[in-house]
């Protein structure tokens, strides 16, 4: 019995234009998109926006590393299908650009599993997180409102193109803000994980955070992730876990570096820290390291980049 509950019909009736709509929303759930905006962040976010910004920003890396080492022991775990549209690319149309067809058939094509969506488990920890950390950019209400409506969008996108049933999608969301409460729990010290008024979960205190605990809880998920892979015989979760436990000790690595008071990276600092990461990132999530190798890249990537403010402050303390 298949997972889908007539969404299919609904899609193949809309017009292209909703297609290449919804293959644009959804890079914004894409791994790469996800980790470029919250290194970001990380780097740049000042106290305008967040009341602890370099402490808030590692703290989601965190978090999304973790959802990344999740997903992957859930989605070999169940071993569940996407559906058969996802195996060939959907037809572009004729109005479109021929510079952007490669990437319309690339988006529109997915292999793996896909119980649950990862897309929209990431676009939920991603915008929701952010909502909660930008604690001085407006209300809380209107953040989480957006952090939602863009983690929607996302999710959505991936039934429009049909490489998710809605089912999928949904499981996505429910995970992704189950894992975003978690990750931020652990991040806090336990007095602040439940303040005197009986608050937890999604509030704005995101002082005390500390993102050492949810790194190295994404380690060991990981880990059990290729473990789970390798007894299921499956190479390719096997490199997506090990990049996960490799980024996730990188990063634990890289914030023993800071204090997590670090003014915003300098430009030629993150520059530099682009220049090293981004290559180092690229030979992870390709073939090009194969199975468990790619942990070492994509370690060092992400010890540079959460160590980035703190070399940052001593080159301008130098200067």
């Amino acid at each position: 019995m298949g997972r889908g509950i007539g969404e299919s019909a609904v899609v193949d009736a809309l017009p292209d234009v909703a297609v290449v709509v919804g293959a644009a929303v959804t890079t914004l759930g894409d791994t790469w998109f996800v980790f470029v905006l919250l290194a970001s962040v990380y780097w740049f976010l000042s106290q305008r926006f967040a009341s602890d910004p370099r402490r808030s920003g590692a703290t989601l890396v965190a978090i999304v590393t973790g959802t990344l080492a999740a997903l992957t022991l859930l989605k070999v775990g169940f071993g569940v299908p996407r559906p058969p549209a996802a195996a060939t690319p959907a037809a572009a149309p004729g109005w479109l650009p021929a510079v952007l067809e490669g990437w319309f058939a690339g988006t529109t094509e997915s292999d793996g599993f896909g119980f649950p969506s990862g897309h929209a488990t990431g676009a939920a920890v991603t915008y929701l997180g952010l909502a909660v950390v930008l604690d001085r950019l407006g209300g809380r209400r209107p953040r989480l409102a957006l952090g939602g409506l863009l983690a929607v969008a996302v999710g959505l996108s991936r039934v429009v193109i049909e490489v998710h049933y809605l089912v999928d999608v949904l499981a996505g969301w429910l995970l992704g803000a189950g894992l975003l409460a978690a990750g931020l729990a652990l991040a806090r010290s336990f007095d602040d994980r439940v303040g005197f008024d009986g608050r937890s979960g999604f509030d704005d205190r995101s002082g005390s955070l500390d993102p050492t605990r949810p790194f190295l809880a994404a380690a060991a998920v990981g880990v059990l992730g290729v473990l789970v892979a390798f007894g299921l015989g499956e190479p390719g979760s096997v490199a997506d876990a090990s990049v996960a436990v490799g980024t996730a000790l990188g990063g634990a690595v890289g914030w023993t570096r800071c204090e997590g008071s670090e003014p915003p990276v300098s430009l030629p600092i993150a520059a530099g820290a682009f220049a090293v990461s981004g290559p180092l990132w690229l030979l992870a999530l390709t073939d090009l390291a194969p199975s468990i190798a790619g942990a070492v890249p994509a370690f060092l990537a992400s010890a540079v980049i959460l160590a980035a403010p703190r070399l940052s402050e001593r080159v301008a303390g130098r200067n």
